[in-house]
């Protein structure tokens, strides 16, 4: 499972001049062992145009939205900096949930199913914005848990530029 999802990140990150193209494009991969709630033992790799993915920042949260075609499978993903703080390049360890001053915000939904209690870590490797503060580049990686720091890892890449 983690070889699978360093290939995809390998793979992914060859194509960068794609995601300079002048249409918006997104890429979303993840991988959820057994018990990784709320994905479950799933993997997949969805992106645009086939899938909806939209991916902005409202109040110094970005979110990702993805479905599949047929909208029958639907994850969102939000990632925020510590005590509010914009987002950055770096590294994000022990994320908790969305909102807790403490800590960055990580939260994982799945069609409707999420956490209570999140553990996880994140990296932004490449975020831009235009002069307006909008969002218009993200690569970004994150591990989720739920429940308890060892409980089952779900993990995902983010790509996207508009």
């Amino acid at each position: 499972m983690m070889v699978a999802l360093a290939m995809a990140l390998a793979a992914l990150s060859g194509t960068a001049p794609a995601l300079a193209a002048a249409e918006p494009s997104a890429v979303f991969t993840f991988d959820a062992e057994p018990g990784a709630h709320p994905v479950d033992n799933r993997s997949d790799t969805w992106s645009t145009p086939g899938w909806e993915i939209r991916v902005w920042e409202h109040e110094a949260v970005v979110k990702v939205d993805a479905a599949t075609w047929s909208g029958a499978d639907f994850i969102r993903v939000e990632l925020n900096g510590p005590a509010g703080a914009p987002l950055a390049t770096g590294s994000y360890p022990g994320a908790r949930n969305p909102g807790d001053p403490t800590s960055p915000g990580l939260r994982v939904i799945s069609n409707g199913l999420g956490c209570a209690d999140h553990y996880g870590e994140f990296t932004i490797t490449h975020l831009e914005r235009d002069s307006a503060g909008s969002l218009t580049a993200l690569e970004a990686t994150f591990t989720q848990r739920c429940g308890t720091p060892t409980a089952p890892t779900l993990q995902g890449i983010i790509q996207f530029a508009a």
